[in-house]
């Protein structure tokens, strides 16, 4: 029987994951508003929006990474009828692990 690699457990439901294969970055957005970033083992990176002010206001149903644009490269929306770009320094989050 097969087991599990990885297991990225979470205090809110995951909507629809999405991974970014150039750097090895998943998104899981949530019902909680937030979208949070973990790398391929499993270890938490980042959570967006730092702040309650900015980010959605509704659950963020999907996000989709664009690794060649030069000011956006994740991009989300949500039930709160708003599609985020957001700019995501990869290098500066796999320097924090």
């Amino acid at each position: 029987m097969r087991s599990p690699i990885a297991t990225i457990r979470t205090d809110s439901a995951i909507n629809r994951i999405n991974v970014c294969v150039g750097q090895k970055i998943i998104a899981l957005p949530h019902d909680n508003r937030q979208v949070r970033l973990f790398d391929m083992s499993g270890v938490r990176l980042a959570r967006l929006p730092r702040s309650s002010r900015q980010g959605h206001r509704r659950m963020v149903c999907c996000s989709a990474w664009s690794e060649d644009h030069p000011v956006c490269n994740l991009f989300t929306c949500g039930f709160d009828r708003q599609a985020i770009g957001w700019n995501i320094n990869i290098p500066a989050l796999l320097q924090e692990k």
